[in-house]
Formats: C-alpha cells, sequence, structure tokens
C-alpha cells in the first residue's frame, strides 16, 4: 500500500472517519436511549445498561485479539470486514424484540468496531507521505472524538422524536456506506503479514509493563461510566430535570468534551503524558465525589456534568500517549498490539463501569454510582503512583 503522491489527504482516510464516526456514535448513542429501551422491552433500566457493556465487551476482544489472529489478512478485507461485521450488527439490533437478542447483536457489533479501530489508523499512514502521517491519523480519529463527544445528546435528542430501533437502522446505513466506500476508495495491497507477526503481537499483549498501563486505563473509564452509563434516569428520577431538558444537557457534556480533548492533547505535549495523567485523573476523581453531594441540584449536576465530559476525554490522549511510549521503549514490533490493548481498555472501562453501576443502582441507588466511580478511580491513581 502505497502513500499518495500529493500532499491532499486521499479519500479513504475520510471514508476512515465517517466509518469512525458510525462506531463511535453506536457505542454511546445506547445511553441516550436506555429508557425508551427499557420501556418498549419491558425491562429494567440497570439491564439495559448492560448493552452499553456487551458493546464495549466486543469491541475490548476485537481491539487486540482478533486483530492480531488476522494478520495474514489485507488490510483492505480486514476492515471492510470489520465494517460489514459491525453494519450487520446493528441491523440486528433494531430487529431486537427482547434483551438476549439485543445484547448479542451489540456484543457482535462492537467485535467489528474494534477490529476497525485497531487498524485503520496504522493503515491512514501509509496512504501518504511520512510528512503528512500526523494529519492522516488525525482525521480519522477526528471522526471518532465526534461520535465519542456527541453520540449521547444526539441520541437523546433523537430518541425523543424517533423510534430508537429506526436510530439503530441509520448507523446500520452509515456502516453500509462506509464499507462500500472502502471497497472503491481505499487501494487494494497484498499487506498481510505472517504468522509469526500474529504470534509476535499476541505475545506482546502480555507484556507486564503494557498490561499495567492498560489497566488504569481501564480503571479510569471504569470509574467514568459508573455514572455516565446512567446519567439520563439520574438526571430525571434524582436531580429532578425535566426529561427535555436532558438533551441539551448531554449536549453540555458533548461540547465540553470536544473541548476537553484538546486541551488533552496539548496537556500532554506540553507536561508529558505521566503528569497529565496524574493530574486529570485527579481532577475526574473529584469531579464524581462532588457529584454525590450535588445529585439534587441542577446547577451544580450542569457544571459537573460538563466537567466531567471535560475530563474523561482530556484523558483519551493521556492515557494512549502513556502506553505507545511504553511499547516504543520495550516492545518497538508491536505499536499495533499495544494500541489495540489500550483501545481495549477504554471499552474494558466502558464495559466494568456499566456492569459495576448496575449493581450500585441495585444496591444502594442512582446517586451511589458516583461515590463508586470515584473509587475506582482512585484506585487507578493507587496503580499509576506504583507503576
Amino acid at each position: 500500500m502505497t502513500a499518495t503522491p500529493a500532499r491532499a489527504i486521499p479519500p479513504a482516510i475520510f471514508i476512515f472517519a465517517l466509518s469512525a464516526f458510525a462506531l463511535g456514535f453506536t457505542e454511546f448513542v445506547t445511553i441516550g436511549l436506555v429508557s425508551a429501551i427499557a420501556t418498549d422491552l419491558r425491562v429494567e433500566v440497570a439491564r439495559v445498561g448492560a448493552a452499553v457493556a456487551a458493546y464495549a465487551l466486543g469491541a475490548t476482544i476485537g481491539a487486540p485479539i482478533l486483530t492480531a489472529l488476522a494478520a495474514g489478512w489485507t488490510r483492505k478485507r480486514l476492515l471492510i470486514v470489520a465494517m460489514l461485521v459491525f453494519t450487520l450488527g446493528n441491523a440486528l439490533v433494531g430487529l431486537s424484540t427482547d434483551l438476549p437478542t439485543l445484547l448479542a447483536a451489540r456484543f457482535g457489533s462492537g467485535l467489528g468496531h474494534g477490529v476497525f479501530l485497531a487498524v485503520a489508523s496504522s493503515t491512514a499512514t501509509r496512504l501518504v507521505a511520512p510528512d503528512r502521517a500526523g494529519a492522516a491519523v488525525a482525521v480519522v480519529f477526528g471522526g471518532l472524538t465526534l461520535a465519542l463527544a456527541f453520540g449521547s445528546p444526539l441520541g437523546t435528542w433523537a430518541g425523543g422524536i424517533f423510534d430508537w430501533r429506526t436510530i439503530f437502522w441509520a448507523a446500520a446505513a452509515c456502516g453500509a456506506v462506509g464499507a462500500a466506500g472502502l471497497a472503491v476508495f481505499l487501494p487494494a495491497a497484498q499487506d498481510g503479514g505472517a504468522a509469526s507477526d500474529a504470534l509476535h503481537n499476541l505475545a506482546a499483549l502480555l507484556d507486564r509493563r503494557l498490561l499495567g498501563a492498560a489497566l488504569i486505563t481501564v480503571l479510569a473509564y471504569t470509574g467514568s461510566f459508573c455514572l455516565f452509563a446512567y446519567i439520563a434516569p439520574l438526571l430525571i428520577q434524582v436531580t429532578g430535570l425535566d426529561p427535555a431538558r436532558v438533551g441539551p444537557m448531554m449536549l453540555a457534556y458533548g461540547v465540553a468534551a470536544a473541548i476537553g480533548n484538546l486541551v488533552g492533547g496539548r496537556m500532554t505535549d506540553r507536561l508529558g503524558p505521566d503528569r497529565a495523567v496524574a493530574i486529570i485523573l485527579a481532577g475526574l476523581a473529584l469531579v464524581l465525589a462532588a457529584m454525590a453531594f450535588a445529585a439534587r441540584s441542577v446547577p451544580g449536576m450542569v457544571v459537573l456534568v460538563a466537567g466531567l465530559g471535560a475530563l474523561t476525554y482530556a484523558a483519551v490522549p493521556a492515557l494512549q500517549a502513556r502506553v505507545i511510549g511504553i511499547a516504543e521503549r520495550h516492545v518497538p514490533r508491536a505499536l499495533a498490539a499495544a494500541a489495540g490493548l489500550n483501545i481495549a481498555g477504554f471499552n474494558g472501562g466502558i464495559a466494568l463501569g456499566s456492569l459495576l453501576g448496575a449493581g450500585v443502582i441495585d444496591a444502594f441507588g442512582l446517586s451511589a454510582t458516583a461515590l463508586a466511580g470515584c473509587g475506582a478511580i482512585l484506585i487507578g491513581l493507587m496503580c499509576f503512583a506504583r507503576a
């Protein structure tokens, strides 16, 4: 797969960005639709939270493991198959009439998510000249960042207008467009690796330094999503917010998340990943602790929900840079595996946070998710201090 001779970003990379947006949107749109899905399927809200976890678990498995096992495939074939799996999974979610079917479909679409993100970023750098590699990756993850920031508020808004199934069918349509775009615009190349490459990447996943770094990512996102996976019912049932105002609240979260992502990147460049991670995670723990005491205050929650969004996404570039830096020093031949492992860490934390939140709600109520989330992040900070 050769670099384009022109300095312009080739169309295939914008197809990557569109696909990444669809992936990220699908992951988080469920958060804004939890109440609607629970009502339609006649199950408890806490059980629908498992739909977030099922998708994240699929991505957790897909990113490091399936990508390594498919080292012998061409990148074009692997990316198209990943998007088709994602598309089929979302179509089946839209057809689901019971929770087990929905969870299975979410898990399947999550597998496609993990594989696609682990492969697309490295492929993008090979489609452009070396001095444009950073810009290419920025375009790819720009789509994902927008989706991560605005997926939940868009889902909340759309859920008030359309049936929740329609939203997942729309995501499936975006996935189909992405797969078709890859087939047309992504250059064909026989760039699959050998079996030894798969074995080397799988072995790198067991490196204790990479696992330790990924564990901190897992704990950080467990803490954040222990509460955020249930933010809509928390705001309605505890804070007393009018359901019609949940959408604007989620929009505030999304705007803050987009800003936080940019600030986190700059902090990482200026302070280094270690200092940036420590500062951001400490701030995230403080915000969650404050939410435990301000959950019944609408003005307080407006500020704190925005703070939660900003700090959750400020952590993304800092944690990713830290893991890649460790890989460059200790397992330089397995940078893709390291990137996939950290993607698995993000999604594993989202899954664990959703499950932890469900258990906390059953035992102690919605408000207790704030303290439980704070506790998970404090454990992450202790692990970080010992690293």
